[in-house]
């Protein structure tokens, strides 16, 4: 499949919206100019555009890989406090006193 061009995208715009009207192209707004106008973007752009879109996406994969890591170590930690508290009950005793003194 051949892509057009960017000028060639231009010109078919143009006439599908019914061509210039008082030097303007309908739907475009201030991106029309009066040289040379591109309504969209070259293939490097694109290009930039996708490998910045897969970075992120693997950035996105990383940190909820991470966040999952995370959430399974809390967890280990709310089950020690548990167990804590059911075994030693004196220690949460003793720091809930000392909340109620620093008010």
């Amino acid at each position: 499949m051949v892509q057009p061009s960017p000028e060639e995208l231009n010109n078919m715009w143009t006439t599908v919206v019914g061509g210039r009207n008082k030097g303007r192209t309908y739907g475009i707004g201030v991106l029309q100019s009066s040289s040379s106008p591109s309504l969209f973007p070259s293939s490097s752009s694109i290009l930039q555009t996708m490998e910045e879109m897969e970075e992120m996406k693997n950035q996105i994969v990383e940190l909820t890989q991470k966040c999952a890591t995370n959430n399974a170590k809390f967890a280990k930690f709310d089950k020690l406090e548990e167990l804590v508290k059911k075994h030693m009950p004196q220690v949460f005793q003793d720091e809930e006193d000392n909340e109620s003194d620093d008010n």
